[in-house]
């Protein structure tokens, strides 16, 4: 610090000219973090609908590949389903009426 250079006072807000320079400059920095964050959300949204499309066209694929295997799975099923007898199925415990041996 040299001797010679004036010190400023306590509430010394400086010339006119320097307030509208940091005016001005308080102010791009507020447009460019708005901006920032604008494209920020725009670029996380466009990601969201890439990974949402992605995923979109992956499970329409898989369900396309494997509708024969979920036909056959369905035919299992209403085969195994229908009484093997042809007849009524009434169901209940059986009793013995054999004697025995002691």
């Amino acid at each position: 610090m040299n001797l010679d250079e004036p010190h400023s006072r306590i509430g010394h807000q400086g010339s006119a000219i320097s307030r509208a320079k940091q005016l001005a400059l308080k102010g791009l920095l507020v447009v460019g973090g708005a901006v920032m964050l604008v494209s920020a959300f725009v670029v996380s949204l466009t990601f969201l609908a890439i990974g949402l499309v992605v995923v979109l066209i992956a499970g329409g694929y898989l369900w396309w590949q494997t509708r024969d295997l979920r036909r056959q799975l369905r035919a299992r099923m209403q085969e195994h389903s229908q009484p093997q007898s042809g007849g009524n199925i009434i169901e209940g415990e059986v009793v013995s009426r054999e004697q025995t041996r002691r």
